[in-house]
């Protein structure tokens, strides 16, 4: 009995896809990509974010019916979240590689779930933004696609009408 498990675990063992170090080679560098796209935002240097992007990259905001964008574009609307907040930061990131949707195998892409934090100028408020972003990109390691989901109505309305937290709100 017990040679037949261990026959069956050597077995299982030997139809194991092996690892594709490309694939992790390709992720790793995507992910470089990826958070140096990501701290340019933070630092506000969007010729550092541009060059991340391939020059025709399609970028996608969360905010409703916003449009595809081009880097350019994006840049302008992104550097305008500098404009509404101070202090912009990460407090949390999970980094994730993507898989193709298809077979299910990594492809290269990058996923990230990212808490943002800020300080309305408008009002004080301390926005904590829970976010998920993707990061697609060409065969040069640059972004191809970019997107990201949150509450972007909830955004606005942290950075214009929302009043800042009182002291000791929402503690327990």
């Amino acid at each position: 009995m017990r040679l037949s498990v261990i026959l069956a675990v050597l077995i299982l063992a030997g139809c194991a896809a092996p690892a594709d170090d490309a694939a992790k080679d390709t992720y790793s560098q995507n992910l470089a990509t990826a958070k140096a796209a990501v701290q340019a935002h933070i630092n506000a240097d969007y010729d550092a974010w541009m060059e991340c992007h391939s020059a025709d990259a399609v970028i996608m905001d969360a905010g409703y019916g916003t449009t595809r964008m081009t880097p350019q574009e994006a840049a302008t609307a992104f550097a305008g979240h500098h404009d509404a907040f101070d202090g912009i930061s990460t407090t949390r990131e999970v980094w994730l590689p993507g898989v193709d949707t298809l077979n299910l195998a990594a492809d290269g892409s990058v996923r990230a779930y990212i808490n943002w934090s800020a300080t309305s100028k408008a009002n004080g408020h301390e926005v904590d933004l829970r976010a998920y972003h993707y990061w697609n990109f060409n065969d040069e390691g640059k972004i191809m696609q970019e997107g990201g989901f949150y509450d972007a109505g909830g955004l606005a309305v942290a950075a214009t009408t929302m009043p800042p937290a009182e002291e000791g709100e929402g503690e327990e």
